[in-house]
């Protein structure tokens, strides 16, 4: 008999605290139904290792793979939000250093349930570059082969937020024609323009206001921050990376990987 729910919780939380992931076998085995069962999860666990010590997230992250498909969100510890330039060392990780290139947001006004796309833009109250850290905590020969609710129950694959500066107090009207930069160790490995697969990263955040609620009754409140969305998949940065990233008119955000 497959279990889930408390049994997947209780072994993130040992591999949290030991710092050992799990096998691909028992994450597999463990993976959640569906996605309730691994919010609920998300949550258990974050409440066991005290991430939230008002009581509710301050950030989180959004992703959807398009515009049709069904969005997923994970709360980022308290903790876990740092500011550029930042060093990281890779004993920090279970299993690996993903970076993501994104755009996040602050709040400057709540965001409840039932939330339009104009209440969400009006809402913003600066936006600045940043870089996801992700992290899967099981064992794998690609995280991608690792079941997507396995993922999901493991906050999404969440170890930390990169954030530069805030650069702006408006989204941008023209994202899809934003240029993108990665670059590492001296040298571009991505330079485009637009890249998001949703176009504008906002088009999801109404059902994220709505989750949210559902999750917290205080629901997204100002000061928040929210992430929405790698601009350039996921690069797994080896020991002695050095990776800047940066949206034109939006900053540059800066990690130092240990050798």
């Amino acid at each position: 008999m497959i279990k889930t729910g408390p049994a997947l919780a209780d072994a993130l939380i040992r591999a949290w605290h030991s710092g050992q992931p799990l096998d691909s076998e028992t994450a597999t085995r463990l993976a959640p139904p569906d996605p309730a069962s691994a919010y609920r999860i998300q949550r258990q666990v974050g409440d066991a290792l005290g991430w939230f010590p008002g009581g509710r997230p301050k950030a989180w992250k959004i992703g959807a793979a398009s515009r049709e498909s069904l969005p997923t969100a994970a709360p980022i510890a308290d903790r876990a939000v740092i500011a550029s330039p930042a060093r990281f060392d890779m004993s920090g990780c279970h299993t690996m250093i993903g970076i993501e290139v994104e755009l996040a947001i602050r709040l400057a006004r709540p965001l409840g349930a039932g939330s339009s796309a104009a209440d969400v833009r009006s809402a913003i109250g600066s936006v600045m570059a940043a870089i996801e850290i992700c992290d899967v905590r099981a064992s794998s020969p690609a995280w991608s082969q690792l079941p997507p609710l396995f993922r999901l129950a493991d906050q999404q694959m969440n170890r930390c937020l990169l954030l530069a500066p805030p650069a702006a107090n408006v989204w941008p009207d023209d994202c899809a024609d934003i240029e993108v930069r990665l670059e590492i160790n001296g040298q571009d490995t991505l330079r485009q323009r637009g890249g998001h697969p949703l176009v504008d990263p906002l088009y999801r955040l109404p059902w994220l206001a709505e989750h949210v609620a559902n999750e917290y009754p205080q629901g997204l409140q100002a000061g928040d921050i929210i992430t929405t969305g790698t601009w350039t998949g996921l690069y797994e940065a080896r020991p002695g990376d050095h990776i800047r990233a940066s949206f034109a008119g939006f900053g540059e955000v800066e990690l130092k990987v240990a050798a």
